[in-house]
């Protein structure tokens, strides 16, 4: 049997809080896929999860660089390319490269041919997968200059991509990549609503981005009277860890014997900081900084409770997914989320959870309080997490629906 070859494009790699991606790659490459990696940008956080280095990823990425050649000699590469490449060509597309009226000096430069030099140069591919919008619009605008018309191409939006109040601008600049994608896909119902309200023609699959339930696995409740409460996530207004501390004041108001970690970096973090020195909340919360997957499963292995208590921000965007919400669950953490975005989704209210209204902090306090006073509770709230979470989100599973996904494209 043929391997498949597939060509991931992203906007930054590695990324440690795009672990989905590393989970989405090396479950293809276990499967038997090539998979060949595009970034538009090199990362340079020093933390690295450990899966990037076992599966050498970094040595299967290509990293996009200003051409430099001259203008004979892209003449003359351009010439080699149709005649290597004419099967995965539409000569019918291709010369819209020299639409003079429509480029003006562009076309003359053949720029439109070197911008998309870093993959065109490579082997044809089965597959272009596309993370994000704007990966998604680049990998569109290649195609409808005729490169690789053989090749299927799937988009995922994830959040950012699809930003409430930006909706009536995608509408447009979203055009080309709804034209030319054979699939979308989004992580929750809460991600696809908001889509559909701008296409209503494209196919939309729920994918949910997934994590190694292998790795991330069980937790022993703590013997320690004082309970252990966790948040993780980027430092900013929708995720909410402002309200984590408004939360532990009143906890603390209570009388509760309790520690919050925060782990993130984010613009907040200086005013968080300050804060909590301000208040002398320093034996009730920590602030961790940005850490490595490893590190946060060493966390989440110490703690009792995850608390999430996101909001819609002041243009409307929410949490799509929280895939640290899953993390947590397969951890065998109950998870108190609230009800805004696509949280709600991605867990089991009253089973494996609770979920809390947008703000309602006296709402957040009575849970935590709930599941501080019955450890029982927890426990139970813990496996019926990770069992939800072993069935509906492993990388395994979700993969294993992603190939189902290719071979429908592939089939069609």
């Amino acid at each position: 049997m043929k391997k498949l070859k597939i060509a991931f494009i992203v906007q930054s790699f590695p990324t440690v809080s795009e672990t989905f991606v590393v989970n989405q790659i090396i479950n293809l490459i276990d499967e038997g896929y090539d998979v060949t990696i595009f970034s538009f940008n090199k990362n340079t956080n020093p933390i690295i999860h450990k899966n990037v280095l076992d599966y050498k990823l970094i040595d299967k990425t290509i990293y996009w660089e200003e051409t430099k050649i001259s203008k004979i000699g892209r003449f003359i590469e351009f010439l080699t390319f149709l005649l290597k490449n004419h099967e995965h060509i539409s000569f019918r597309k291709i010369f819209r490269i020299f639409n003079f009226k429509k480029y003006g000096k562009k076309a003359l430069n053949l720029r439109n041919y070197t911008r998309y030099r870093w993959i065109t140069k490579q082997a044809s591919f089965d597959i272009f997968h596309a993370h994000f919008g704007p990966s998604g619009k680049y990998v569109a605008e290649m195609k409808s200059f005729g490169f690789f018309s053989n090749a299927k191409f799937i988009t995922s939006f994830h959040g950012y991509d699809i930003s409430p109040h930006l909706l009536s601008y995608y509408i447009a600049d979203y055009k080309l990549l709804f034209s030319e994608v054979d699939l979308l896909t989004v992580n929750t119902i809460y991600t696809e609503k908001l889509l559909r309200r701008i296409t209503r023609k494209n196919k939309i699959e729920i994918l949910p981005v997934g994590l190694n339930t292998r790795i991330f696995k069980g937790n022993a409740l703590s013997e320690n009277n004082k309970v252990q409460l966790l948040f993780v996530g980027r430092l900013i207004s929708f995720k909410a860890p402002d309200l984590v501390i408004k939360i532990a004041e009143k906890l603390i108001q209570n009388g509760k014997q309790f520690h919050i970690d925060i782990i993130g970096e984010g613009v907040m973090y200086t005013q968080l900081e300050e804060y909590i020195h301000k208040n002398s909340l320093d034996n009730f919360i920590k602030l961790r900084g940005a850490l490595s997957q490893e590190e946060i499963i060493s966390y989440m292995s110490k703690s009792d409770i995850f608390i999430f208590p996101g909001i819609y921000d002041s243009n409307g965007r929410a949490e799509t997914q929280g895939l640290v919400l899953q993390e947590a669950q397969a951890m065998e953490l109950p998870v108190i989320v609230s009800d805004v975005g696509g949280m709600k989704y991605g867990m089991i209210n009253n089973i494996t959870g609770f979920v809390v209204e947008e703000k309602n902090i006296a709402g957040f306090v009575d849970k935590i309080e709930l599941l501080i006073a019955d450890k029982e509770l927890r426990k139970e709230m813990g496996k019926q997490g990770r069992k939800f979470v072993v069935s509906n989100y492993d990388s395994k599973v979700l993969g294993n629906k992603l190939t189902a996904l290719y071979d429908q494209i592939l089939n069609e």
